[in-house]
């Protein structure tokens, strides 16, 4: 019995490490683009800064946040840009082309976070299934 699937990525367990290889470096082309964009929001904003972009390890990979450059008072000081009070106050009371910049810079973001984030899983999910074609393997000797 053979599975074809059409949309299947690889072949086999040695596809499937090939493939875990070129996601391992797609996540490190992430995590290095994500450490630039921070460089540049630095570069184009200088101190004092209203806020700023933090680089957070979370859950096993990388997401870039929106961070208070002073604070909020309760909770975290990391927040959403356009999909919090906090954040829609903050841009409505800068001058429309910081804005502009700034809503520039959150595009870029959310792009690298939803990269990391699939990257992430999928490395996940192919590691377990290597993992799993190994213990089907050892049955299958035995068998």
């Amino acid at each position: 019995m053979e599975t074809n699937f059409m949309f299947f990525p690889f072949k086999g367990k040695g596809a499937a490490r090939i493939h875990l290889r070129d996601l391992a470096r797609r996540s490190q082309e992430i995590e290095q683009r994500m450490r630039q964009l921070t460089k540049e929001f630095k570069e184009a904003f200088r101190a004092p800064r209203v806020t700023h972009l933090a680089l957070h390890y979370h859950g096993g990979y990388f997401l870039l946040r929106w961070r208070a450059s002073t604070y909020f008072g309760e909770g975290q000081k990391y927040f959403e840009l356009c999909d919090s009070d906090k954040g829609r106050s903050l841009l409505q009371s800068l001058p429309e082309s910081t804005r502009h910049v700034l809503l520039q810079y959150e595009r870029l973001r959310l792009d690298l976070n939803l990269a990391s984030s699939l990257c992430h899983h999928e490395l996940r999910r192919v590691r377990e299934y290597g993992v799993k074609l190994e213990a089907l393997s050892t049955h299958e000797i035995e068998s």
